[in-house]
């Protein structure tokens, strides 16, 4: 009796000991998915911006020397036309105030979109872009952009916020490129998280 008990003792210890280790194996699991999920968005947008994958511009810093930054000349006009909406969420008028500006690859541009904050309280929004077509996405460079910047109206307030882009030379040697001689810029904006 006195082997069976201690043997039954040992028994426990090493099912206790299983225990503990499948509950740090899970646990460790959990901690590691859960930071996963977190990292997973800004990665996402880092990728979106480096490679221009899934319509979003290239807003890394690239060094580009003036000559690159030189109309292409002899080369199409590309219509870069703007397009501008507003969540249900977020009471504000969002437009463009061109509709398109013509361009070639390597000549920059100047747009200019118009915010009103329709209530009688002020209100932050955030813009979020996109491109279409998406392939194109990778050559629209923008230099200075409103986008993801918290912006804030008082009410009745109106405002004007500039996006200086330009087409990357490199659009222009791009074989999937020429059927296209039309890129739209889109933005939406929401109403800014916990504001």
């Amino acid at each position: 009796p006195h082997s069976a008990r201690i043997e039954f003792e040992r028994f426990q210890a090493a099912a206790r000991q299983r225990n503990v280790s499948g509950i740090l194996y899970v646990g460790s699991f959990v901690v590691f998915f859960v930071g996963v999920s977190y990292a997973a968005v800004p990665l996402y947008r880092l990728l979106c911006k480096r490679t221009g994958y899934m319509g979003t511009p290239k807003t890394e810093n690239v060094v580009m020397d003036a000559e690159s930054l030189r109309p292409l000349e002899g080369h199409r006009k590309l219509r870069i036309k703007f397009s501008g909406q507003v969540s249900t969420m977020l009471d504000w008028s969002f437009r463009p105030e061109q509709r398109q500006v013509t361009v070639v690859p390597g000549e920059t541009a100047l747009a200019f979109f118009k915010a009103y904050n329709n209530s009688d309280k002020p209100i932050v929004g955030i813009a979020t872009y996109n491109v279409i077509p998406d392939q194109a996405a990778q050559y629209f460079n923008k230099i200075q952009c409103f986008c993801f910047d918290e912006q804030q109206l008082d009410p009745k307030e109106d405002i004007d916020m500039p996006v200086f882009f330009f087409i990357d030379p490199a659009f222009a040697d791009d074989p999937l490129m020429d059927d296209i001689d039309t890129i739209t810029l889109s933005y939406t904006f929401f109403k800014a998280l916990g504001r």
